[in-house]
């Protein structure tokens, strides 16, 4: 982050603490429960956010050579991300040309050349069919028509972008809405994939950004584990077009007043956490980054996949890094799948009892009621 950026921010947080306030929104908010569990918006939500807007698919360095790869089919495409011969990254869709084959799975390394597990067509980095198992026996096809089909990308500031569906450019600058310099200040293209977790829940999709965007719940849901380190009491929020940038302090963050602007490291002191529109929730955790990542699970709106990955600065060099990196994933993980993610079932369980139509959104959760307008505003709905 910008140093500029981080003055302007601790003073915000100063101030807060001197005023006994936080970032507050004009009002409170009511969110339509069909939000939740409607069929037909999640139809909508499917294909103008998971097929037509450039959904996060990762860091650079996950793919730092020629062939190295990671796939991704929660999106409901299944797509495949690899680094070409020429460094360059390149997407496309994970389906073999002959009869429609998933080509690879999981993550990899130095696949230059790649055969599909069902009659082995070759393809190479590039995405051209560069060999037909017994090709003289299945007769005459032109090999240049049946490449694989390519997907929208753009790599910029260590982040990989991808639009699900053929068609228009990806561009980053736009889809961050502002956010890039703030993304390139960090210098995640030299950081590195540490380690990552896949989970479903009995939710809808959205309530994994719900969990992360306000600390109202933190005193009483995490009294024990969050609680302790992060002062709910204190948090801005600001808008990047559909994104935004919530911080939230951690204990100690006072400290801060004693030190001159200039001097000031605001990054130790806070928890940033960045909506990156629509399903990624990246997070500044002091000395590392995550991301979680929520997809819906086909047409459901009672369930959700999720993504969970840590991102360190640098490969660990010893034991002793790797118990680190370690242990700030697992206290992360135990904490939503011991107290956010099972109240969240329960939570969206009691949309269906007919105890309300509507939830509010406090003024003190401003992140989240500009989350649910944004979707809004994409969706081209009013409720």
């Amino acid at each position: 982050m910008e140093k500029a950026m981080q003055i302007e921010l601790s003073e915000r947080l100063l101030a807060y603490n001197a005023q006994g306030t936080q970032a507050l929104a004009e009002a409170p908010f009511r969110n339509d429960v069909s939000a939740y569990t409607d069929r037909a918006r999640l139809a909508r939500e499917q294909e103008l956010l998971f097929r037509q807007t450039p959904l996060f698919m990762g860091i650079s360095r996950q793919i730092p050579k020629p062939g190295d790869y990671l796939t991704n089919h929660l999106t409901g495409v299944p797509i495949l991300v690899i680094r070409g011969d020429d460094g360059e990254a390149k997407a496309f869709l994970n389906v073999c040309r002959h009869r429609g084959a998933k080509l690879l799975e999981g993550c990899g390394k130095g696949k230059r050349r790649f055969s599909c597990p069902y009659h082995g067509w070759t393809y190479d980095t590039s995405g051209a069919l560069v060999n037909i198992l017994e090709e003289k026996k299945f007769g005459s096809v032109d090999k240049a028509t049946l490449g694989l089909t390519p997907l929208p990308v753009e790599e910029k500031y260590g982040l990989i972008f991808v639009r699900p569906t053929p068609g228009e450019p990806v561009d980053i600058d736009k889809q961050l809405g502002g956010l890039a310099p703030e993304m390139a200040a960090f210098g995640f293209d030299s950081y590195v994939h540490y380690r990552t977790t896949e989970m479903s829940y009995n939710f809808n999709w959205k309530i994994v950004q719900d969990t992360f965007l306000e600390t109202y719940h933190l005193p009483v849901l995490h009294k024990t584990t969050v609680s302790p380190l992060v002062d709910e009491r204190v948090s801005t929020f600001d808008a990047y077009d559909l994104n935004l940038r919530m911080v939230a302090a951690r204990r100690g963050y006072e400290k801060l007043a004693d030190q001159k602007p200039e001097e000031r490291d605001l990054l130790p002191y806070t928890a940033i956490i960045y909506l990156m529109f629509p399903n990624t929730t990246f997070i500044w955790q002091g000395d590392h980054a995550e991301a979680w990542c929520a997809y819906p699970d086909g047409d459901n709106p009672d369930r959700t996949n999720i993504t969970f990955s840590l991102y360190a600065p640098s490969e660990p060099v010893d034991d002793s890094e790797r118990r680190h990196w370690d242990n700030n994933f697992d206290i992360a993980l135990a904490t939503v799948e011991q107290e956010d993610f099972p109240l969240s079932e329960k939570l969206h369980a009691g949309f269906y009892s007919g105890a309300q139509n509507e939830i509010i959104y406090g003024r003190n959760e401003p992140s989240l009621i500009h989350y649910h307008k944004s979707l809004r505003k994409a969706l081209g709905i009013n409720r």
